[in-house]
Order: structure tokens, then sequence, then C-alpha cells
């Protein structure tokens, strides 16, 4: 056939299969309207498929027609799973989440389901491409049918736009998010725009910020733990109030549990650099992050053994910390040579307290917490305390009691390893001031609403992607704990209090520091840790 009848067929694929969560979306939210033309909702095919097409005739260019469309075709496939079955959106979060995905968690999503999915819908259809004849044309003839053809495009969209304009903006103002769901224009925008900030930009200077110690006298001795978590979300911690018994271990502490925590981001790549970050969410800018100070270079800085252990990467902000990766290829019943689990983080952290080079210490202990979607494989089988559970990667076909199943017990197992953090904290002599902070990095959707794991646009993201639980445990005196517990259950924080938290914490001077911030601060004396 002709570049432009392989162009069409391409185009009606893309537009009814690919494009089927965006036309379900799209098309259900006109339906759901009191009153609607037929017209109109039988005109978005055509809108869309007109669309697309004038797109695909300014990258169908000679002698790479066949490779651009055979790659779209693969990587569409992939998307497609994703929305279809998860409610994935790749905007440029999640095109930066993807990019930095190392191969572990990427196999974690391969099943049978995914594999066949893509056999059938991307590698037949690339194959089709790739075999298809093409008739040869001269360039002029080539360049005339290809300017026909956008021209036909351009004015099926224009005589759609001119009889619903208002039918579309009244619907589209309404569900501004759905676009997001447009595939292959979302995540080519997003790529496109991702390899701008950070490949093809000028480079960013690093910046640095003030800082000096106050009210650390010699003598002092301090250690705070933060455990990083990775993917749990508030409503699932029986501490926040949750009705099964998911916070067992830590019960018998005094635990402080912040009922009104929220994120970042809705992503490891976004939430884990903002939280440390003197950024808030609504200037937050990643390769901005990346190339200034954060609040544990502050805390080093200001004369405390800052070491990061991590299980899970550091998405850059430990670059300047000493750090300890767990050895994932270890011969450990608890490691399988692409994960470990979290209890592999207590030998070093002991490790670590065993030989206290500095009366001020800080430990980051990052840890796999409840990363999906192959959650059964982040507890030991000891620790399978709710049953039945889902011992399968395309969680999309298991019950809704066996994935929250499995997922609680992903929290019941971070629980016991917060325990044996605080365990080993209480054996440090009495003359340390000792503290222990948890806070997740973002939360997690269990099918709620069709919608599976996380990294949904903020704006349009479901409450459970981005509540999160944060616990505080400390041998400070109780008025202080009292104080704390107030503010936890009443007010409500997010990690933009986190940097201005922790200086305040461990009574650390900067300009960069807001008391407003800060969330210890109403239950402190008041300290000018903002210099003038």
């Amino acid at each position: 056939m002709t570049t432009n009848k392989l162009l069409l067929v391409i185009t009606a694929y893309f537009t009814l299969v690919f494009n089927y969560p965006f036309l379900s979306e799209f098309m259900g939210a006109i339906i759901e309207l009191e009153q609607f033309n037929v017209l109109f909702l039988l005109s978005v095919p055509f809108l869309l498929g007109s669309l697309l097409l004038i797109v695909f005739s300014v990258l169908a260019l000679p002698m790479i027609f066949k490779p651009v469309f055979i790659t779209m075709t693969l990587t569409s496939a992939l998307v497609f799973y994703a929305a279809l079955h998860y409610g994935t959106v790749f905007d440029y979060g999640m095109i930066q989440n993807s990019v930095e995905t190392d191969q572990a968690e990427a196999f974690s999503y391969l099943n049978i389901q995914s594999v066949i999915h893509f056999c059938v819908l991307g590698l037949l259809p690339a194959l089709f491409i790739a075999k298809t004849k093409i008739v040869p044309q001269s360039y002029s003839q080539a360049a005339f049918a290809r300017l026909k053809l956008f021209a036909g495009a351009f004015i099926v969209l224009l005589t759609i736009v001119f009889f619903f304009y208002q039918d579309y903006a009244a619907v589209g103002r309404n569900n501004s998010h759905v676009k997001k769901f447009i595939n292959p224009t979302q995540y080519l925008y997003s790529g496109a725009k991702y390899i701008k900030y950070n490949y093809l930009e000028s480079e960013i200077p690093f910046k640095t910020l003030d800082i000096a110690p106050i009210d650390a006298s010699p003598t002092e001795h301090e250690v705070m733990v933060f455990v990083l978590g990775e993917t749990a979300r508030a409503q699932n911690f029986s501490s926040n109030g949750y009705s099964k018994n998911t916070n067992q271990y830590t019960s018998k502490y005094e635990i402080t549990s912040f009922e009104n925590m929220f994120s970042c981001g809705t992503a490891t790549a976004v939430s884990v650099p903002c939280m440390f970050s003197l950024m808030t969410r609504d200037n937050f800018e990643r390769r901005h992050a990346d190339k200034q100070q954060n609040v544990l270079d502050l805390i080093q800085l200001a004369g405390f053994d800052v070491q990061w252990i991590s299980n899970n990467g550091c998405k850059n902000v430990c670059d300047r910390i000493p750090t300890i990766n767990i050895d994932l290829s270890q011969s450990n019943p608890l490691c399988d040579g692409h994960y470990c689990q979290d209890e592999t983080l207590l030998l070093p952290l002991e490790q670590k307290l065993a030989s206290l080079s500095t009366n001020k210490t800080v430990i980051v202990l990052h840890m796999m917490g409840s990363h999906g979607p192959t959650y059964f494989k982040r507890y030991p089988k000891e620790h399978r305390k709710f049953t039945p559970d889902c011992d399968r990667s395309d969680i999309q076909n298991c019950s809704s009691e066996q994935l929250i199943n499995t997922y609680d017990n992903t929290i019941v197992y971070t629980d016991f390893v917060l325990s044996k953090v605080i365990e080993q904290l209480e054996k440090l002599p009495k003359k340390y001031k000792t503290s222990m902070l948890y806070v997740s990095d973002h939360g997690e959707s269990l099918g709620e609403s069709g919608v599976y794991l996380h990294g949904l646009p903020y704006s349009f993201s479901p409450q459970q992607q981005r509540h999160i639980p944060m616990l505080l445990w400390s041998n400070n005196n109780q008025h202080q704990t009292r104080c704390v517990k107030q503010q936890a259950k009443n007010q409500k924080f997010s990690h933009d209090n986190l940097f201005h938290s922790l200086l305040g914490w461990l009574s650390i001077s900067s300009t960069a520091y807001q008391r407003q911030l800060d969330i210890f601060a109403p239950c402190s004396p008041q300290k000018t840790l903002a210099k003038n």
C-alpha cells in the first residue's frame, strides 16, 4: 500500500486500540451528563483520529517512516498496558521515574498477561508495519499526497470544533486530566520535555546554603535514625485508626503518629529529593534540587556524622553523604539477587551504632517497604499475617481481599523493622538523646476506582497516593511528647515541613530555616534558628 494508506491504518489502530483508556474516560464523562448530543459523543474518536493523523503526518518522514512507527507501536503497547491495567499516566514525573527504574524493578512488572498483551497488541502490529510493502512514489507525488492527507485531517478537525466547540470546552474543563491518557502524544511530549531539561539545557551551578550550628555543646550526645519508607499509605496503619492491627510491634512503644501527613509527589523520583529539599511541592524542580544542598548536607556541615544506609537507592539525595548500599547478591535468605527485605538494614545500623565517632549522629535508612506490584516479595513468610494473599505481579487479577491482605503484610513487616530500630536505640547509653522518625515517600492505590500502584499526576491523583504515614519515637521528656502528639492529631503537615523540622529538632541554624514550617517548634523553647 502507499505510505498514506499505511498511515491511515496506523492512525485508526492507535485511535481505537491504544487510546481506549482515553476514549473510555472522555466518552464516559459525556454519557454521565444529564443531556448530551449523540453526534458530539460520536465525534470524539474522529477528533482524536484527526489530531493523531496530523501529528503522524509530520513524523512520517521518508527513510525513517518504518523505524519510527515500529518503535512507537512497541512503546505505545507498553504504555497502553500500564494505563489499561494500572491507570498509569505517563507525564513528566512518570517518564523520570521510568528512566530511573532499575532492572529488578522493571522485571517485577513482567508476567504472562503482560507478555501476551505486548506480543499481540505491540509486536504483531509492529511486524505488520515492517512487512508491508510500500508502493514507490516520486518525492513530488508523495509530498502532494501527504499535503492532501494533512489538509483532510485538518478540515475534519475544524468541522468538529466548529459544531461542538462549546461541548468540548465544557467537558474538557471539568475533566482536564483525561488528556494525559492520549497515546502516544502524552509520553512523546513528556519524554521530549525530560530530554530538554536533563540533557539540552545549560548546566545549573551548584547552590550552597548558609549554615552555623547552635546549642551544640561538646558534651551533648544525640542520635537520630530517619527511616525513609516506601509506598506506604496512611490509611493502612492501625496507629491511624485502621481496623487491622498493622502496627502491633511498635504499639508497645510511645509512638506519635502524624495522622494528616501528605507527600510532595506520587513517585519516588519526585518525593525523595523533594522531602529533603528546601523547595516546597509548589516550586519543586528535580534538576534544581539536585544542584543545591539539601537538609542532610546542612546537618553534616553542622558537625553531625551523617550516614545513609540504602535498600532502595537515594535519587541523588545522598551524593555528598557517606553511603552504604545493601548488597543484593549476598547469600542471605532475606535476598533473592534482585531485592533484599528490609531486615538487612538492621545489621549495618547496629554496626554504626556500635562505633559512633562523634557526639551527634544522624542515620538514614531507606527501606524497600511496600514497593509493588510484587508486594508478596517484601516480607518473609513468617510475617504473612493476613491471608489469603496475592503472590503474583499482575495484581489486577487478584481479589481485593487478597491484594489488601498482601499490602497489609508489608506494613506489618515495616512495623516489625521499625520496632527493631527502636530496640537498638534503647540499647545506647543513657547519655544519648535518641529518636526515630519514619516517613513514607508516597502512598499507593490498591484498585480503588480501577487505579493501581502510584505515580499519577499530583493534581488528580487519589488521596491514597498522597496521604502518607509519619511516626515518631523519642526518649525526650513527656511534656514535649504530649505537645507533639497534640500537633500530630490536629494539624495537617507535608513533606514541605521536613527540611525545617529536622533543622529545628537538631538545633541547627540556617538562613533557610522557617520556624512556621517547623512541626516541632510549638513544642520547643523559642530559639532563633534563622540567622539575621
